[in-house]
C-alpha cells in the first residue's frame, strides 16, 4: 500500500492531469547572474507532507537530483556549505486528499409530437444528481531565498491531480521540475 501511495505522489509532480503552475518573484530581492546555492533547511512542514506518499526517499532523491540538474543548466553553482552560498533552496512535496461534490444534469423529453402534445411535443424536464468524488492532488513547492537576508526571492508551486499512477520515472520527475523552473531566471 505504501508503495502505491508513493507512486501516487510522483504522478502528482510528474504526469496525469494538466499541471497548475504558480510562481512568484520578489524583484526587491536581487538574484546574482550565476549564483552559488546550497540546500537550505525546511522551515515549515504541512500536514500534506506527512502523507506517506510524500515521505518516499526515492521520490525525494529524484526531485533533488532534478532540481540540481535544472539549476546547473542555468549556470548556478552548488555549494556543499550553506554558509558560503548566496542562495538557499528548499522544496516541499505534499499530497492533499479530499472530496468534491460533482453535479451532473441531464435533459429528458417525452415522446416528440405525440397526440395531444401539440406542435412542440411532450414536455421537457431536467434531472440533476450530485455525488461526492474523491480526489488526490500532489504538489511540489520550490523556494529560493537570499541567504544573507533570509528573504524569499522566488517560489514556485506545481500542482497536479493524481488519478491512475504509473511507475516512478526520472523523466517524469525531471519534466515536472523543468516545467516549474522553466521561466525562473
Amino acid at each position: 500500500m505504501k508503495t502505491w501511495l508513493a507512486m501516487s505522489v510522483v504522478m502528482a509532480v510528474a504526469c496525469g492531469s494538466v499541471a497548475e503552475i504558480t510562481t512568484n518573484r520578489d524583484k526587491t530581492v536581487p538574484l546574482p547572474n550565476e549564483p552559488t546555492w546550497a540546500w537550505g533547511r525546511k522551515d515549515t512542514v504541512s500536514h500534506y507532507e506527512s502523507d506517506p506518499a510524500a515521505e518516499n526517499a526515492d521520490l525525494h532523491r529524484l526531485v533533488q537530483e532534478s532540481i540540481e540538474s535544472a539549476l546547473a543548466h542555468k549556470h548556478w553553482r552548488k555549494s556543499d556549505d550553506p554558509s558560503q552560498a548566496q542562495l538557499l533552496v528548499t522544496y516541499h512535496i505534499g499530497v492533499k486528499r479530499g472530496e468534491v461534490i460533482e453535479t451532473s444534469t441531464a435533459t429528458v423529453s417525452g415522446w416528440y409530437g405525440g397526440y395531444g402534445w401539440g406542435y412542440y411535443g411532450a414536455p421537457t424536464y431536467m434531472v440533476t444528481s450530485s455525488a461526492p468524488v474523491p480526489y488526490n492532488q500532489g504538489a511540489l513547492l520550490i523556494i529560493v531565498r537570499d541567504r544573507a537576508s533570509n528573504l524569499v526571492a522566488w517560489n514556485g508551486l506545481y500542482k497536479k491531480d493524481i488519478h491512475d499512477p504509473p511507475q516512478i520515472s526520472r523523466d517524469r520527475v525531471e519534466s515536472a521540475v523543468n516545467d516549474l523552473l522553466r521561466d525562473f531566471r
